[in-house]
């Protein structure tokens, strides 16, 4: 009852659409009588949340020129915002497309200096070969050097020698543009983990929220509950308030 007269109270002060919301609220609300007797309640319009009960805001836009450019502009964002499954794809994807490319760029070098060529044939005479890298003789042998060369494994028989300046020069690039994407991927997933997505569960609201006199004025409150043992450090609050307000130029 403190509600309703707390409401009532309010009534003077809400703008004209409000009321009227109101009053066909509460119309759609009472209970209708039947000639057999029987009390029945008219169903009441749902209404989409604004606000979900974890937090989250019950917007969405459509219709946005450039939508897909602006979340490829904040890729770290969309990279921690995204679900984990995407995340994985997005972490094994990265690599491996790097290793192809680098692998491809190594045994295009190998090749255009002569590297893949057939050994001679015994009993010829041989002229002195310098490779550009060393036990490289084909495509898989190509992406295996890369793929060593970017995760620091080394086994101990490919490598690059000095003959090729180019190879150098690709290898020292690998190198950079791999720490690049450790760096980033590994970031990204460790702002993943960081951020408590699940947390709102663990936090519980009153079910009905409660007009009442507070210092005088009269005040909207509901309480928060926290169900871990663990306390809130700088929680805030945020609340939202929705309010239809007729424009000037819409009163005749």
């Amino acid at each position: 009852m403190g509600v309703a007269r707390a409401i009532r109270r309010f009534s003077t002060d809400i703008p004209d659409p409000l009321r009227e919301e109101e009053s066909e609220l509460t119309q759609s609300m009472k209970p209708t009588t039947y000639r057999n007797g029987k009390i029945h309640t008219k169903p009441t319009r749902q209404r989409n949340r604004f606000v979900q009960k974890d937090g989250h805001c019950n917007v969405e836009f459509i219709n946005l020129s450039e939508k897909s450019q602006r979340y490829l502009t904040d890729l770290f964002t969309t990279c921690v915002d995204i679900r984990w499954r995407w995340m994985f794809l997005i972490f094994s994807l990265t690599f491996v497309v790097s290793w192809l490319i680098f692998g491809f760029t190594f045994w295009l070098i190998a090749s255009l200096h002569g590297d893949l060529a057939p050994p001679p044939e015994p009993g010829s005479e041989e002229i002195p070969f310098s490779p550009c890298f060393l036990q490289v003789t084909s495509f898989m042998a190509a992406f295996l050097f890369s793929l060593e060369t970017q995760t620091s494994i080394g086994y101990g028989f490919r490598s690059v020698t000095e003959e090729c300046p180019l190879a150098v020069l690709t290898v020292v690039l690998q190198c950079i543009v791999g720490c690049i994407i450790d760096a980033f991927i590994i970031g990204a997933i460790m702002v993943k983990i960081a951020k408590p997505k699940k947390r709102n569960e663990t936090l519980v609201f009153t079910e009905n929220a409660v007009i009442a006199l507070r210092d005088g004025k009269l005040c909207l409150m509901w309480r928060v509950g926290n169900l871990r043992k663990s306390h809130l450090v700088e929680a805030h609050v945020r609340a939202q308030l929705l309010q239809v307000i007729r424009g000037k130029e819409n009163i005749q």
